[in-house]
């Protein structure tokens, strides 16, 4: 079996291992050069990992789609992208899920439980959540979701992507916190990556099958990013995961609600939709 042929015959799986692969191995990379130490993470390094992180899912989406389907796929790609008439129902949940859930978390909170709970409006943030959603949906909406949609419920495809999507961030937040929080990093995790940006991706994934829009997946991914930047509020490890918790839970009754609202006849993308008829998984 020739390398283009297993390709085709696992593109998800090609794609989450080259994702992996340039976003884990940067990592390592940077790790290595400080000799595994968990010290203060110094400028260089800090963009070095930023850099690859974003590197790893859109570059493998990039390549996979030219190298398996050419300039008719990086086209179709492309048209993701520019498709921007879904109509204001899906740019108001793409744009506000994020912002709306959090102020009706922190706001009480910070104004009832404890100062330290308000958010803080730090718009300078903001860039680092466009920039995420920008590249990273490139990969994550415009070449892994069509597949997973073209085999699977919308739920399924989305909790799937969405577990992959959460364990992705794991090396690169045990290299933030894991000194810091010591043995509460598990749970600073699950609570963190797993139980919120696994509902937040089924989310997504729905309001892709409604639209087939790679744009307003971007900005859904800016959205959640962003605003979590801007609003996170100078709270302690205990408070951050209590809030956290409950922004989880408001997301998975959404995500619930989205589920239910979905109409058989938009669970899943024809091969024409969003992938060649060739490949299989």
């Amino acid at each position: 079996m020739t390398p283009s042929s297993w390709l085709r015959r696992h593109p998800l799986l090609s794609y989450f291992a080259l994702c992996f692969g340039i976003s884990w191995g940067g990592i390592l990379i940077a790790l290595a050069a400080t000799g595994f130490k968990l010290a203060a993470l110094q400028p260089l390094e800090t963009g070095l990992i930023f850099a690859l992180m974003l590197l790893g899912p859109s570059a493998s989406g990039l390549i996979l789609t030219a190298v398996l389907d050419g300039w008719a796929g990086l086209h179709r790609l492309g048209s993701g992208l520019m498709r921007w008439t879904p109509g204001a129902r899906w740019y108001a949940i793409a744009l506000l899920t994020a912002p709306l859930f959090l102020l009706a978390i922190l706001w009480p909170l910070g104004s009832f439980a404890a100062p330290a709970f308000a958010p803080r409006f730090q718009w300078a943030l903001f860039g680092a959540g466009l920039l995420a959603g920008s590249f990273e949906e490139i990969g994550w909406t415009g070449f892994a979701a069509p597949l997973l949609l073209a085999r699977r419920h919308m739920a399924v495809a989305g909790l799937l992507l969405g577990l992959i999507w959460a364990f992705w961030h794991l090396l690169v937040d045990f290299r933030y916190n894991f000194k810091a929080m010591g043995m509460v990093w598990p749970l600073e995790f699950a609570i963190v990556y797993l139980a919120t940006l696994t509902p937040y991706r089924i989310l997504m994934t729905w309001v892709y099958v409604n639209t087939k829009s790679v744009l307003l997946a971007v900005l859904m991914h800016a959205s959640y990013t962003g605003w979590l930047l801007i609003l996170f509020p100078a709270a302690s490890l205990t408070q951050n995961l209590s809030w956290q918790a409950a922004f989880a839970i408001m997301l998975w009754l959404a995500a619930s609600l989205a589920v239910r609202s979905s109409s058989p006849g938009v669970d899943a993308l024809e091969p024409k939709e969003g992938m060649p008829h060739d490949r299989s998984q």
